[in-house]
């Protein structure tokens, strides 16, 4: 099952798929596709299938073909929608990073035109480049089906791998509330609160985020040592159970609370 997508970075990289949501599609990735470049190989897929558990099968179908049995996955929106159905129903996640995606039975509206709905997803649509909203606009797939996951929490409460929820605080859609309750039903999450930003995060707060999902994916999804070259990992994690220091031992603290706000007036 073939899909139209887009490859950057190393060919031999460990792979980071990127689901874009609707309606604004491929291009949110613009920005962080090169950053995770320069150390992953990253796949961009286009996502046109309004029925997100056909789209989900299509997507694991696409990467047995690639013959990519271990990977990352990154999904803002409904992206983030498939992105949990991959985790579901399909063996290979290593480690997910969801941005202001849906969750549960809750999902942004659909019955509003492209160019009304950016304006209130980001809280700097004004400053949003002339060339970067045409491209937008340009995208054109069917409004996704509604998608519910509230009978599947037990499922995703035993998820293992490393999991990342980043929402800007301000998303008109979908509230940091639902980013509270979906970091409640998944215990070894971490939470990213990012003031200032609304529900396109990565057009509203790059610089801080795509810093934070790099070093995120580097340490929890590669395991790679920091390398002091000038950026600094910002550890929000809550332990799993399993994973606090048996009591004698000189294993490192615990780390904070999940829900913490980072950004540049953090």
């Amino acid at each position: 099952m073939s899909l139209p997508y887009v490859e950057l970075g190393p060919p031999d990289g460990e792979a980071v798929l990127l689901l874009h949501g609707w309606p604004a599609g491929p291009h949110v990735w613009r920005r962080l596709a090169p950053l995770l470049a320069t150390r992953f190989r990253v796949l961009i897929p286009e996502l046109r299938d309004p029925d997100l558990v056909a789209q989900a099968n299509s997507v694991a179908a696409w990467l047995r073909e690639l013959r990519i049995e271990r990977f990352a996955a990154i999904g803002h929106a409904h992206g983030g929608g498939v992105a949990q159905l991959l985790a579901l129903d399909h063996a290979g996640i290593d480690a997910l990073v969801l941005i202001d995606s849906i969750a549960f039975d809750e999902a942004p509206p659909t019955d509003l035109d492209t160019q009304a709905f950016l304006e209130r997803a980001s809280t700097e649509f004004v400053d949003l480049a002339h060339e970067d909203l045409e491209v937008y606009l340009a995208f054109e797939a069917p409004a996704p089906a509604p998608l519910d996951l509230t009978d599947r929490t037990e499922e995703m409460a035993a998820w293992s791998f490393p999991v990342l929820l980043l929402w800007g605080e301000d998303d008109p859609y979908l509230p940091v509330a639902l980013a509270e309750r979906l970091g409640d039903t998944v215990p070894g999450s971490t939470l990213g609160i990012v003031p200032d930003s609304g529900h396109l995060l990565l057009d509203d707060a790059f610089d801080p985020v795509g810093v934070m999902i790099h070093e995120y994916l580097r340490a929890r999804y590669l395991g790679a040592p920091h390398g002091h070259e000038g950026v600094v990992m910002l550890q929000l994690e809550r332990r799993h159970a399993w994973a606090e220091p048996a009591e004698g031992t000189d294993d490192e603290p615990p780390l904070p609370s999940a829900a913490q706000e980072v950004g540049p007036h953090a």
